[in-house]
């Protein structure tokens, strides 16, 4: 490790990091260790081993790849940064593209390589901003760009706690149906969403590296939560009220099924795990699709009347 190492706890994991990361601060133990390490030329080709993930944008043109060799596993940000490490990621050294921006490292880490090693555990991981309301979670799930911290934003705002930032991992607790484990201590705003940010003390918001905003709320969770709900945003201008319907579990599976964190992702004995556990959960937690006028700004009711609709009896 270099001369100042940071420890984190995040999404039930002990964090030793040369890199100093948005997550919660944590003791001494540690499952995972990230080090920083020199500056490389990272190129555009996948690497070497059985391939594991891969997404490519527009064009064909590679945006990350993951694959394993032997004991070895690295994910490939080409230009960007690569992570190697052991067969889990459990073990790893960041090497940032020479050149780059060092702030990408951050981003990357805290969030696709933290939900790699996750996933590559045999955790179940959602693509879901969360919320702590009374003592419970609730998590809005959906792919990039559906609203999810910004909805999560907007109820910190209106006083909850923020769980996690667009990695929540989830896991089974007998009687008690599944828990979520708090993960980023902000949450990551899209351009359009920055007037959520207006009221926040200076010292709560910050620019990242890939064009974002990033917001700390007032308050967040301190431990694991039981999940109440996963809900489906569905922002729409035009409505003129919050619309909540529960989806069945059949078809809350399908939906579910849409919205991996890691895109491309071909382990067939993670993705068999996956499914069961996304079955698991749709048997034992509501799925509901909420129909948000939507913001920013947002009507000072909105997140109240979020929150009143979900916690009706009937729909649970």
């Amino acid at each position: 490790m270099s001369g100042v190492a940071y420890r984190y706890r995040a999404h039930g994991l002990g964090i030793l990091s040369d890199l100093e990361l948005p997550l919660p601060p944590g003791d001494g133990r540690h499952e995972v260790t990230l080090r920083l390490g020199e500056a490389v030329d990272v190129p555009h080709r996948r690497p070497e081993g059985k391939p594991l993930a891969e997404l490519s944008r527009e064009g064909g043109r590679m945006f990350y790849a993951l694959a394993r060799e032997g004991e070895r596993t690295v994910l490939r940000y080409p230009e960007l940064a690569e992570f190697a490490g052991d067969a889990d990621l459990a073990d790893v050294t960041a090497h940032p593209q020479r050149g780059a921006d060092p702030g990408l490292l951050s981003v990357l880490a805290s969030g696709t390589l933290l939900a790699v090693h996750l996933l590559l555990r045999g955790h179940l991981v959602l693509h879901a901003s969360a919320v702590e309301a009374e003592g419970r979670a609730i998590a809005f799930v959906g792919a990039s760009g559906m609203g999810k911290s910004t909805l999560a934003a907007a109820l910190c705002g209106a006083g909850c706690g923020l769980v996690a930032d667009d990695v929540l991992r989830v896991d089974p607790a007998g009687a008690d149906g599944f828990v979520v484990h708090p993960g980023s201590t902000e949450s990551r705003l899209r351009p359009n969403a920055r007037q959520l940010a207006d009221s926040a003390p200076g010292s709560a918001v910050r620019p990242t590296a890939d064009g974002r905003l990033a917001l700390r709320p007032g308050s967040r969770a301190g431990g694991p939560l039981p999940l109440a709900a996963c809900v489906v945003p569905r922002p729409s201008r035009e409505a003129g009220d919050v619309v909540v319907r529960r989806v069945p579990p059949s078809r809350a599976l399908l939906w579910l099924c849409r919205f991996p964190r890691v895109l491309g992702w071909s382990d067939p004995s993670s993705l068999g795990h996956t499914f069961q556990a996304l079955g698991d959960l749709v048997e034992r937690v509501p799925l509901f699709e909420a129909t948000v006028p939507w913001g920013p700004p947002f009507r000072p009711e909105i997140p109240g009347r979020l929150l009143a609709a979900l916690a009706e009896p009937a729909r649970v």
